[in-house]
């Protein structure tokens, strides 16, 4: 009884790997005797890619997108006067937060990923974004939508994309200023490093 026992649950246990191999659920029943086996089989498809969180796929960005400093940033930005930055927060969040760097471009994340495609009507592209060699820093907040950014326009074949380490944040930090964009989008005011944590209702407009 035993022995045939044993051979049922060999069988079963085959069984229950091939009908996974499904991605479906299934539940495989034999009888011996008065005995009962039931197995279930719950994996995944075989190719199915397991689910990412936003934090593995910052940390995959940040390991396959080189990473530079503010000083690095700022150096670039004087040296090579073709070098893009792009803050690919929403708009509206910029001014509550640590404003933008000089002469950075303001694209959101979402609008990036139709923005730098060539092959999307021509209304929908970003001219600044045409040269898929231009030199090209992302930076956002503190870092990590800037990593997803920056891992985005390598994927879509840019060469050279750098990511700001610790962000706008980190800019401010090394002494650099920031620029704050009021709610029209329109007028802008420059301001000393140690006053850009003020929002927008803190910002007068030049007479």
């Amino acid at each position: 009884m035993r022995s045939k026992l044993l051979v049922i649950l060999t069988i079963m246990g085959v069984l229950a790997l091939t009908l996974s191999a499904c991605g479906e659920e299934e539940v495989a029943v034999a009888q011996a005797g008065k005995e009962e086996v039931v197995v279930t089989a719950t994996l995944e498809p075989e190719g199915t890619a397991m689910a990412k969180t936003f934090n593995q796929m910052v940390a995959e960005a940040m390991a396959e997108v080189p990473t530079i400093s503010p000083e690095e940033a700022y150096r670039r930005m004087q040296e090579d006067p073709r070098t893009l930055v792009i803050d690919p927060r929403d708009a509206a969040e910029i001014p509550l937060t640590t404003g933008i760097i000089p002469g950075a471009m303001n694209i959101s994340y979402g609008r990036l990923t139709y923005a730098a495609d060539n092959e999307v009507p021509q209304e929908w592209r970003e001219p600044e974004l045409a040269d898929r060699s231009r030199p090209i820093v992302t930076a956002c907040e503190v870092g990590p939508l800037g990593a997803l950014a920056g891992k985005l326009l390598k994927d879509m074949g840019f060469t050279n994309v750098s990511i700001l380490e610790g962000g706008t944040q980190a800019w401010k930090d090394a002494g650099y200023s920031t620029e704050y964009i009021g709610p029209e989008l329109t007028v802008q005011k420059q301001l000393p490093a140690g006053e850009a944590d003020e929002t927008w209702n803190h910002v007068k407009r030049d007479e």
